[in-house]
């Protein structure tokens, strides 16, 4: 049996998300543009003899079954019979209940790293069975790709082929909001109607910086800005910081702005302007 596995998550951003329609499950059915980005946090599992232990360095955490990776090892255990147990560490980089996913990646790399620790050989239609169950977001994490159109409650994916690497600042304001307020927030009908075309999947397979001005979008920007005016603030300031594009990632509050290399990232991050509780980080697509 392997003694410790230590893993990496990264997060994502959603370049464009437009929400559809409400499910009866109480999701939401979507149409989106997954980014993985190069922000990561770290995890370690080692086997003990029995329970699941969860211990995380960020006090937000819960470290209890609402936590997606004590959930996912307590779905692996009682579906398969595990008698042992596993700690799980969460050293967190992303920001939490911020748009970015981390949540959802976390338990992505934890049901891997699970299926490889106690042996269960699981295939990956199983994998990505019990990962879409589990969390929205989860599906795209188990993809292995750095960037897809998601539909359904996003569990739907098409992977999108490499292509050009993105450069962001990303900018937190160090509240958290949760997804199911975003979209409890949000008028369906009354959504952006210049977005009301379909996603040419075709286009996006070579998308370049250059495309972006006029592609970036999210429904649930405006909602939770108006809640939340932080949002609208943090866009300004990149905007003053040198970057034109900027948009929310997913239901928020983290908003990034797009630059067209790494120098302009790091540049506009040293004339960003942080307000007390922000936090600031340069990231690029993870391929």
């Amino acid at each position: 049996m392997t003694e410790v596995l230590t893993l990496t998550s990264p997060a994502k951003i959603n370049l464009y998300l437009k929400v559809l329609s409400k499910r009866p499950d109480g999701y939401h059915d979507i149409e989106t543009v997954f980014e993985r980005i190069d922000l990561c946090d770290k995890i370690r599992l080692r086997p003990i003899k029995k329970d699941i232990v969860v211990l995380c360095d960020n006090p937000q955490v819960p470290c209890d079954s609402r936590n997606l990776v004590y959930r996912v090892a307590a779905v692996l255990k009682e579906s398969y019979g595990i008698t042992s147990g596993v700690e799980i560490t969460l050293n967190k980089n992303i920001p939490v209940a911020a748009g970015l996913g981390g949540a959802s990646s976390d338990c992505a790399a934890c049901l891997r790293g699970l299926n490889e620790l106690w042996a269960l050989k699981l295939k990956k239609e199983e994998i990505f069975d019990i990962g879409s169950r589990i969390g929205a977001d989860v599906a795209f994490f188990l993809l292995d790709a750095g960037r897809a159109v998601g539909r359904g409650k996003g569990e739907m994916l098409e992977p999108l082929p490499k292509g050009e690497t993105f450069w962001y600042l990303l900018v937190n304001p160090g509240f958290e909001v949760l997804a199911k307020d975003a979209y409890s927030t949000l008028s369906l009908g009354l959504t952006h109607t210049a977005n009301n075309s379909k996603i040419d999947v075709h286009s996006l397979r070579k998308i370049r910086f250059k495309d972006l001005n006029g592609f970036l979008f999210n429904s649930l920007e405006d909602p939770v800005e108006k809640r939340h005016k932080e949002v609208s603030e943090i866009k300004s300031e990149i905007i003053k910081a040198g970057l034109k594009l900027s948009l929310m990632s997913g239901s928020g509050p983290t908003v990034y702005g797009v630059a067209s290399s790494r120098e302009e990232a790091l540049e506009a991050k040293k004339r960003l302007l942080l307000r007390e509780g922000w936090q600031a980080f340069v990231a690029a697509t993870l391929w």
